[in-house]
């Protein structure tokens, strides 16, 4: 796949809870099939159903399982959606799981773990990141934006990458400000310190979280100009589907944003 994100690439969201029953995401097969038509009219033609794992309540062994019934479901109704086994993987597990136990967790049974990272310290998702590259999987965070310690202080995120493997995915609602101007605020900065690898729908539902992502790629551009809006946006999600090494992109000035924009335009780009 080019990175250069032409308008007939489709999007591959790598986080979304659209697999019904099992969590706080979908509530019937119905609101499934509501968030399969909304993805497919927005351009996703593919999803990695992140359920979140909770310790004595879903364990994910039957995801497969759920994921085949949704299949003949958007089947019998002409969604052309891709759905792949994932999972949002708790704290807990992320920092004592047995390797096999993380193996059947991984995104598109590759090499890379989500991480959630709600309600947590630096401390933790450093250990947590610590045991998962142990037993040999590459941690993804999930939405870190809305983690207190990164809004207090990016440098310590930023310490966390550089010293391992580790990569950061936002959520797509952020960068809109649907969770807050503060949010917002800490996603940009993230962008602009070039620390974001991936933006996810982590949809919820049909309606006030939905699973759609071309406007986030649309503020992906200005905020950090075409080629770096394509590495996250498309080259990198499809980059975990073939267990490939993500892209990290460097750090981008708005001059050097600016300065795109204009040969762009100047080009006819």
């Amino acid at each position: 796949m080019s990175a250069g994100g032409g308008p007939s690439l489709q999007f591959i969201d790598t986080h979304c809870h659209i697999v019904p029953g099992v969590d706080d995401g979908a509530s019937s097969p119905d609101v499934s099939l509501r968030m399969a038509r909304i993805a497919v009219a927005d351009g996703i033609g593919r999803i990695i159903a992140t359920s979140h794992i909770v310790e004595g309540y879903y364990d994910g062994s039957d995801l497969e399982k759920r994921l085949e019934a949704l299949r003949r479901l958007f089947a019998e109704d002409d969604v052309g959606l891709e759905l792949i086994a994932g999972a949002e993987v708790p704290m807990s597990i992320c920092m004592a799981g047995e390797k096999q136990v993380l193996a059947d967790l991984t995104l598109a049974d590759g090499k890379y773990l989500l991480m959630e990272t709600a309600d947590t310290t630096y401390d933790q998702v450093a250990r947590a990141a610590y045991h998962v590259r142990l037993c040999g999987f590459l941690p993804i965070l999930a939405h870190p934006e809305r983690t207190l310690f990164v809004q207090k202080d990016l440098g310590k995120l930023k310490e966390l990458l550089a010293n391992s493997d580790v990569f950061c995915q936002i959520t797509a609602s952020s960068l809109e400000g649907l969770f807050g101007k503060g949010i917002q605020k800490t996603s940009y900065s993230m962008l602009k310190a070039g620390v974001v690898h991936l933006v996810a729908s982590d949809a919820h539902s049909a309606g006030r979280r939905k699973p759609v992502l071309s406007e986030s790629k649309n503020l992906l551009v200005k905020a950090v100009g075409e080629e770096n809006a394509a590495v996250i946006m498309y080259e990198n999600p499809a980059r975990i589907l073939a267990g490939d090494d993500l892209l990290q992109k460097p750090a981008i000035s708005r001059q050097e944003v600016s300065k795109r924009s204009f040969l762009a335009r100047f080009m006819g780009k």
